[in-house]
């Protein structure tokens, strides 16, 4: 959804998402947002420095708030068009050769190296004012230290940490501690640019929400999940990208074939469903009602003979 302001003789058009992050926004980063708004779409470097021109900020400044509006996902990475139908933005803010990390994980900083950073290097200035933003918070310098491990020895970009820390606010962990364990985390993986970061970090985020919504369905109850059934619901969530609605299907269909909830017998369902391309509730429902047509004739029906016609037809076996 777009806003659409008047402006003089012309339209302003900004995403609504820009809305919710108003109050943690500085002015800076409106002023950045609105002269986004007004750039055409060009190459990354051409953009930061037409804005800069824009704003007469500093072009750290400016990647700065780029990267404030980056994390909070009303601009978003890849795309080119301009800044009101969420553009491509600059590197934020740029790394200092990554050094080696520490067996121990981040290494900790004096309060004398902290100042000497903060007075010598102009961006990572300007990125803990955004990430402080971010968190709502201002930051003790063992926060500060934190930020500075992730730039410094883990070879990341501003643009990577405040993705990063606008995950936690939105997994409601805003904790720097819980952003550094995540970050090693995420770097021994090998996640260790923005675009690897967003799709990992949407992905983790959808799989959130989707396990309160299954355990529900399945009467899981407190139970801790088994592993096993963590896999299957990854599976069934981020590679088939089932929604709920077909979920409902293959938990109904295991309730009337076996007459109890089962992980792994709905994980078959799924499994065959997925094999045989079927995507959302309609192709479902449409091969079921096929297939009891074809059974009018006499017989009864039977899940497994259903599943094993729509594999047949998938394949050209029949």
């Amino acid at each position: 959804m777009m806003l659409h302001f008047s402006y003089g003789t012309g339209v302003l058009t900004l995403p609504a998402a820009v809305l919710a992050h108003i109050d943690k926004a500085g002015k800076r980063e409106l002023r950045v947002l609105l002269a986004l708004s007004a750039t055409l779409p060009a190459e990354e470097e051409a953009l930061a420095a037409d804005v800069a021109a824009r704003t007469g900020l500093p072009a750290s400044e400016v990647s700065s708030a780029i990267a404030f509006w980056r994390g909070t996902g009303v601009l978003l990475a890849g795309e080119g068009n301009g800044a009101s139908t969420q553009a491509p933005v600059t590197q934020p803010v740029a790394r200092a050769e990554r050094k080696p990390l520490p067996d121990k994980g981040l290494p900790s900083y004096s309060t004398d190296e902290l100042s000497r950073v903060l007075e010598t290097r102009q961006e990572f200035a300007s990125l803990i004012d955004a990430c402080q933003q971010t968190f709502g918070k201002i930051f003790n310098a063992a926060e500060v230290g934190i930020i500075a491990g992730m730039v410094d020895y883990l070879g990341v970009d501003g643009e990577y940490v405040l993705l990063l820390l606008s995950h936690c606010v939105r997994m409601e962990k805003k904790s720097l501690r819980y952003a550094e364990k995540t970050a090693i985390s995420l770097f021994d993986e090998g996640v260790t640019d923005a675009a690897a970061l967003e799709e990992r970090l949407n992905r983790i985020e959808t799989l959130n929400t989707a396990v309160g919504q299954i355990r529900a369905m399945f009467g899981a109850g407190s139970r801790a999940l088994s592993t096993k059934e963590k896999r299957m619901i990854e599976q069934w969530v981020c590679v088939m990208q089932y929604g709920m609605d077909v979920l409902r299907l293959a938990y109904d269909a295991t309730v009337d074939a076996i007459h109890e909830p089962s992980f792994a017998y709905a994980n078959t369902i799924l499994e065959r469903w997925h094999a045989a391309g079927y995507r959302t509730t309609e192709d479902v429902e449409r091969a079921l009602a096929d297939y009891r047509r074809q059974k009018a004739g006499g017989g009864s029906f039977d899940v497994d003979d259903f599943f094993e016609a729509a594999l047949k037809k998938t394949y050209g076996e029949q």
